[in-house]
């Protein structure tokens, strides 16, 4: 008797909405896209997960934040909010700036200097959560073009964050949450707006490192960094506190190949003290993709190594089908950061198929669908360490 049986299955709907122009321009035709969902227009101008509104004091030091570390982006916010009538103040995306848990796993890989691929960067995720319909789960993957700034592609979390996302000079950034449902005290960004600004502000992960370390962050989060030229950063936040682990691609690091990966629990030295109640599920995961990543198949076939890393199932690989508890792939992402393409599974690898997005596709929204099969999980998966 199967012990871990399939309950049901649900079919999910992914849109690719692609936006340019100035970025007022972009937030006016974010908001025709969404002015008849109401359903929407109320979660993006509703505050953040029951929190009280705004005061007018936290709206501007939002504002104001957000200016320094990310201009432009306001203009996008008030691009939507004229197009919408809902007041810029109220949008959601400013909770942003002082949590969305999410339960994923991530890697940057960088071939050595021998064979065909010497040199190639590649860098994927999979975003685990449950299956909760929109508004809560947009599944809105967003190709950005604003004038003045990198193109990037990327899952977009209340509207104008990413999730993750990769630009056009073949940057990428993807997270991972580093402790579920923490307290969130400290005063700065949370990771939709951080990513945002890396991908619209930086080209190279030593600029988005240098980005990072002036940035005021308050999140439980993992950053994992790389560019087309093959550099990896692991940035490992908690609270306020940070520490950055960097792999410059010297002439001498380049004549290996280079590993970098996370789940949802911290690696760095400084930052053991925060794994608290880690679940088991995080380092078999962990330890599953290292497996996967460091078979001698990666470094010959990179992309599709990773791309049957993604898909194979939990506990030998990282692909996870528990989406009424809350941990079932909704997408994986491998980026050739060298080739400057994305290559997007939308749902479960196991039963949907792989494709391949970059930054030229012209304006307007495709619509797909994937299918997601629930499953329980088995016995200890949430185990947590006393």
């Amino acid at each position: 008797m199967d012990a871990n049986p399939l309950l049901q299955r649900k079919t999910a709907q992914f849109t690719h909405l692609v936006t340019e122009g100035t970025h007022y321009e972009v937030g006016r035709a974010l908001g025709a896209h969404h002015k008849n969902n109401s359903a929407m227009l109320s979660f993006l101008s509703s505050p953040f997960m029951g929190a009280s509104p705004l005061t007018p004091y936290a709206a501007d030091k939002a504002m104001e934040s957000f200016e320094r570390y990310c201009p432009g982006l306001n203009e996008e916010i008030q691009g939507f909010a004229d197009e919408t009538g809902v007041e810029a103040a109220h949008v959601v995306f400013y909770y942003s700036y002082s949590q969305a848990p999410g339960h994923c796993t991530q890697a940057a890989y960088r071939t050595g200097a021998s064979g065909e691929q010497s040199g190639h960067i590649c860098h994927m995720r999979n975003y685990d959560f449950g299956w909760e319909d929109e508004p809560y789960n947009q599944l809105l993957l967003s190709t950005t073009r604003v004038k003045g700034k990198p193109a990037h592609t990327g899952f977009a979390l209340q509207l104008f964050g990413r999730y993750d996302g990769m630009n056009e000079a073949g940057l990428t950034v993807t997270t991972t949450s580093g402790r579920v449902r923490p307290e969130m005290t400290g005063e700065g960004f949370i990771f939709p707006g951080v990513v945002r600004a890396l991908l619209d502000q930086c080209t190279t992960a030593e600029e988005a490192v240098q980005l990072m370390r002036s940035m005021p962050v308050a999140d439980y989060r993992n950053f994992l960094i790389s560019d087309a030229q093959g550099n990896i950063a692991l940035v490992e936040t908690a609270g306020t506190e940070k520490e950055i682990q960097y792999h410059p691609a010297t002439a001498a690091s380049l004549s290996v190949s280079q590993l970098v990966l996370s789940a949802n629990h911290y690696t760095l030295p400084s930052m053991q003290l925060h794994n608290q109640q880690v679940m088991e599920n995080s380092w078999t995961r962990y330890d599953a993709l290292r497996a996967a990543l460091m078979d001698d198949n990666t470094a010959i076939h990179p992309v599709e190594a990773m791309k049957a890393a993604a898909g194979r199932e939990y506990p030998e690989g990282i692909c996870c089908h528990h989406y009424s508890e809350g941990l079932g792939t909704l997408w994986s992402m491998v980026c050739d950061n060298t080739a400057r393409e994305l290559h997007i599974c939308f749902g479960s690898p196991q039963l949907n198929g792989w494709r391949t997005f970059g930054f030229l596709d012209p304006a307007g929204m495709r619509v797909y669908e994937a299918v997601l099969p629930d499953k329980r999980s088995a016995e200890g998966f949430w185990t947590r360490p006393s």
